[in-house]
């Protein structure tokens, strides 16, 4: 075996200032291994083959070097990067490719910024995969130079990295774990799923398929990744997955899937399976220093029937993340955007989203995104993805980097009243006033003893008031914003972001 380090450390990493610098790899067994950073030297024996050594904190810089040699084999490795602040991204909608956003065309045209960088670990669900398949676009680190790569960059995370270097005026990096199409379990430690009585229904949903398969049928259609559609074919997959119109369904009809191996399948080498892409990509990438997570997901678990217990997947989720890190990492999470039915269906994405609130109330360090503003009715992939990454950098900036008097949060309703004709709703967040948009669609329902309320709405401050002379009679009142599946946000703070969803119920 050669000197290798975690595919992770390459050429043009960012390495993460403030925190310790864990190094490591893999070599000959007993092999000592000594790396250099920055002019620091630390030595370790590789153990069963597997070393590692961990720097003292650093600070930013804009050269950093590293070198990593083998006593045994007499190899040398020679890295050059940056030492900045890199967070740690996941899921469909963040692995959306920067060159199928709405917004690519302005992005291209924005100066250079060699300190603005991302890597995205190749989809690898099974051991032995990396080291199998070619990954010519993923597993390395990529400035923001070239067309070509700022169109590899994803979507939010470069419209985040623009607003937070313009800010910490330090390098940024993101890392990337991405697969679209599979479920929070797939990213959780087994020890996690099969401590929540609520998630033994995903485990049994693997083992009961699993029990069905052909096995030595299996095994051996894993064995041709050669099965995937041709290149023309596989660009209008891309395509369709990331963003592509229902329309574009109508005038082409998509390339059918391989048979034989499916990733999206359940079986011992999928995707979609109980932990498998925690054990096959996020620990190989951990515990390479991260600040945050940025998460966006859900989508999965709605289509699957998991909308009911998604938050206790996610919270075994965040749990098993923090305790693979050993540190609280805050976990930045966008919420659900408004989809009907078109190119994705939503069956339950009220659900999700309320389900999220759930998580982000009982964990410390989860904070929501709200982009109720930002869905496409028949789009699961929005092609507009910079409300996605500028309110994500609002959020880091408070809640990652200390700037605790920004309005970076959505407004939230915290207290209700009613008196006579009317129905007062308070928010918190609301910055220098809220306001209402007029859409075009309904997002609040009021019903006063079931029958169906035309209210007057007036906004004023922190406090939305409804007024209607049939409150004054009503026994009971019940208010419901944006509880849709798809929904318009009308109800703003003075930052620009939307209203969370909520419903409420006053007896008298």
């Amino acid at each position: 075996m050669k000197l290798q380090p975690a595919l992770i450390f390459g050429q043009n990493m960012i390495l993460q200032r403030g925190i310790p610098i864990p190094v490591w790899g893999r070599s000959v067994r007993d092999d000592t291994v000594t790396v250099v950073l920055n002019g620091y030297t630390l030595h370790t024996q590789a153990k069963r083959g597997e070393w590692r050594v961990t720097f003292q904190p650093m600070e930013a810089v804009e050269d950093t070097s590293m070198t990593i040699a083998s006593a045994a084999t007499g190899e040398r490795i020679e890295f050059g990067g940056l030492h900045g602040s890199v967070d740690s991204r996941r899921k469909s909608n963040m692995e959306f490719l920067l060159k199928y956003d709405e917004g690519a065309d302005e992005m291209h045209n924005i100066p250079q910024d060699p300190m603005l960088r991302y890597f995205r670990y190749p989809q690898t669900s099974f051991l032995g995969q990396l080291e199998r398949d070619a990954f010519p676009d993923d597993g390395f680190w990529r400035k923001w130079d070239s067309v070509e790569n700022r169109d590899h960059f994803s979507a939010p995370a470069a419209y985040m990295g623009h607003r937070l270097r313009a800010v910490l005026g330090v390098p940024v990096g993101f890392v990337g774990c991405n697969w679209g199409g599979t479920p929070a379990a797939a990213w959780t430690a087994a020890e996690e799923l099969d401590a929540v009585p609520a998630l033994q229904a995903v485990l049994d949903w693997h083992s009961r398929a699993c029990a069905e398969l052909d096995w030595p049928k299996y095994e051996a259609d894993a064995l041709h990744p050669d099965k995937d559609p041709p290149p023309e074919q596989r660009e209008m997959l891309d395509a369709l997955m990331m963003g592509g119109s229902p329309e574009l369904l109508q005038k082409q009809r998509p390339p059918r899937p391989p048979e034989g191996f499916s990733p999206f399948e359940p079986g011992p080498k999928a995707a979609v399976r109980p932990t498998g892409l925690y054990e096959n990509i996020l620990r190989r990438v951990a515990p390479y220093g991260v600040r945050g997570v940025i998460w966006y997901q859900g989508e999965d678990d709605d289509a699957r029937g998991w909308h009911a217990f998604y938050d206790e997947s996610m919270k075994a989720l965040i749990q098993s993340w923090r305790r693979l890190w050993k540190r609280e990492l805050p976990f930045l999470q966008v919420e659900l955007a408004p989809l009907h039915e078109g190119l994705g269906k939503a069956l339950n994405y009220a659900v999700i989203r309320e389900k999220q609130r759930d998580v982000m109330d009982a964990l410390p360090g989860v904070h929501n995104v709200c982009i109720l503003d930002a869905g496409d009715a028949r789009n699961i992939h929005v092609r507009k993805k910079r409300p996605v990454g500028e309110r994500l950098a609002l959020l880091a900036r408070k809640y990652v980097y200390g700037e605790m008097e920004l309005l970076a949060d959505s407004p939230r309703l915290c207290s209700v009243g009613r008196a006579d004709s009317t129905v007062s709703l308070k928010f918190l967040y609301s910055g220098s006033g809220l306001f209402w948009k007029k859409t075009s669609c309904r997002p609040l329902y009021v019903e006063a003893d079931g029958s169906m309320v035309a209210p007057e709405i007036d906004v004023c401050e922190d406090t939305v008031t409804l007024h209607s002379d049939i409150f004054s009679k009503a026994k009971q009142i019940k208010v419901r914003y944006c509880e849709e599946n798809y929904c318009e946000a009308a109800l703003f703070n003075s930052a620009g972001l939307p209203a969370f969803p909520f419903s409420v119920c006053l007896n008298r």
